[in-house]
């Protein structure tokens, strides 16, 4: 019999704020991965529409409290019965969240439940601001009550072992099919495009980049450089600021958040594309950022600092990895690894190339693998040992 699951994220209110495009593809690509495999999965989103307000910040910074919008705050009958539960974290772990779980645990004691960290370690994300410690002390407080509940931790990074509990080490994945690589088209003037897309924080280090195209350019730089920043976040006026400070307004264009033909459209005039400059400051070094998935799906060479772990150990040609205490991006490094790219091969080239390096190692069938193998031979396992008992 096939086995049945539920999937926990997502917003039904198509308008929330607190909606992300590419994590909610990566999550229907997962969806897809296992429906591919020979289960059943379903997702349980979170149901209702809640706008941000002073009121709303300050109570989910009590003690007792979650977040404004938690996909499982409370358990309901309709999630009995089912083989495995994979459950998406939210910005916080709390009290609430926790009781769900442990009703799934003991409601369904043979089900196999996952917890998937979308980030770890995620201390210095929820220390950035003084007003956030009161989440990190509710996260330090949960955290290791976890293990009473659930059976594996799916971690983006290697780590094998998280707060007691086993964990099932993966690579972002998305699904292919949602997007269709850079036609590669538009001709070369000479000026150097850079897409810069993402849900704006500072652990993307945006900041450095512009600093360097000022950099660039005092100290005699002529090459025309555009940095197509694309989206919104609690950065965004700052990054706004700082170009018109240092009148980089047309070096540095702001976009706002685009999706769909808009997107593509800003991707089809890009060369490049730039991942993160900051994820170490938050103490992760061997990143799985899913912008750097779509970049490679679009057929777009990379700029980050740290290591992109789907490039380890093999002999991948275009990115460029910048040292990781480089507060102000050399763009003059930028520059040549650029022209050393598309000075000896034509761009409909390059883009071929990263799309196929893309569809071997990181389509979310092959990201999901060992989620799938876990989840096939646990619930085998399980369903066996009830069997032999009867």
């Amino acid at each position: 019999m096939k086995a049945k699951g539920l999937y926990f994220y997502g917003y039904t209110e198509t308008s929330m704020l607190f909606r992300d495009t590419g994590v909610e593809q990566k999550v229907e690509g997962q969806i897809k991965a296992l429906c591919r495999a020979g289960l059943s999965c379903r997702q349980i989103k979170f149901e209702g529409r809640v706008r941000p307000s002073v009121i709303r910040k300050v109570a989910m910074r009590l003690p007792f409290r979650g977040p404004m919008c938690d996909w499982l705050s409370e358990y309901r009958p309709e999630f009995d019965g089912y083989d495995f539960y994979y459950i998406r974290r939210p910005n916080f772990l709390s009290l609430l969240h926790l009781l769900a779980i442990r009703k799934i645990r003991r409601r369904n004691p043979d089900a196999v439940v996952l917890y998937e960290l979308w980030t770890y370690p995620i201390k210095k994300e929820l220390t950035k601001r003084w007003q956030d410690y009161p989440l990190w002390w509710k996260e330090s407080f949960y955290m290791p009550l976890m293990k009473r509940y659930i059976d594996r931790f799916v971690v983006v990074g290697d780590f094998t072992k998280i707060s007691g509990v086993p964990a099932i080490p993966m690579r972002n994945g998305i699904d292919m099919s949602l997007i269709a690589p850079c036609e590669g088209r538009i001709p070369d003037d000479g000026t150097i495009h850079i897409a810069a897309v993402a849900k704006l924080s500072v652990w993307h280090g945006y900041d450095r980049f512009i600093r360097g195209l000022h950099e660039y350019y005092r100290t005699g730089g002529k090459r025309k450089i555009v940095m197509h920043i694309v989206g919104d976040g609690y950065c965004r006026q700052a990054l706004e600021e700082m170009r018109l400070r240092l009148g980089l307004e047309e070096n540095v264009v702001m976009h706002g958040y685009k999706t769909g033909s808009e997107l593509d459209a800003v991707f089809e005039r890009c060369s490049l594309g730039l991942i993160s400059l900051a994820t170490q400051d938050k103490d992760i070094f061997v990143h799985s950022t899913l912008k750097s998935r779509e970049y490679l799906a679009k057929g777009l060479p990379t700029i980050a600092t740290g290591i992109t772990d789907v490039f380890v150990g093999t002999t991948y040609k275009y990115n460029l990895e910048l040292p990781m205490d480089e507060k102000i991006t050399d763009i003059r490094r930028v520059v040549d690894f650029h022209d050393e790219i598309y000075g000896s091969r034509p761009r409909t080239q390059v883009i071929a190339e990263i799309r196929a390096f893309a569809e071997r190692n990181i389509a979310v069938e092959i990201t999901m693998e060992p989620i799938i193998n876990y989840i096939t031979e646990t619930v085998r396992s399980r369903r066996k040992g009830k069997n032999d008992e009867v």
